[in-house]
């Protein structure tokens, strides 16, 4: 697996779960490089079921949001699916004030959530 140096990557579960290390997502060359990460995290293992979560992360800028509907888009071009989680309250607020909440990404409060949510849905069936 690649060495990154915004995100940190495992499986739990047989879910890739993202975690994404850096407090602040807002200058152009952090998001650039955040997003390049993340796609190279789904096209290098082609995951079926991802979680990002942005536990720690403090500001992130809506930037982010082209990242994330890319990866989203590459993920459900082979039956993978998406979920968020552990959102400070202050970017959570963001994507709901985006009416991206709940409509474009599933958005949950914490890490137990999203895999419970995968776990629901039950073997690769996506």
């Amino acid at each position: 697996m690649a060495d990154f140096h915004h995100l940190s990557v495992q499986s739990v579960d047989g879910v890739t779960v993202v975690q994404v290390l850096t407090p602040k997502l807002s200058d152009s060359l952090t998001v650039s490089e955040f997003q390049d990460e993340l796609l190279e995290v789904i096209e290098s293992e082609l995951p079926t079921k991802v979680v990002i979560s942005f536990k720690g992360v403090l500001h992130c800028s809506t930037a982010i949001i082209n990242g994330l509907l890319r990866a989203k888009k590459r993920l459900l071009a082979h039956e993978g699916s998406l979920r968020l989680c552990g959102m400070d309250e202050v970017v959570r607020d963001a994507y709901r004030m985006l009416h991206l909440d709940g409509t474009v990404f599933d958005i949950d409060d914490k890490l137990e959530e999203s895999l419970a949510a995968f776990a629901d849905q039950g073997g690769g069936d996506v």
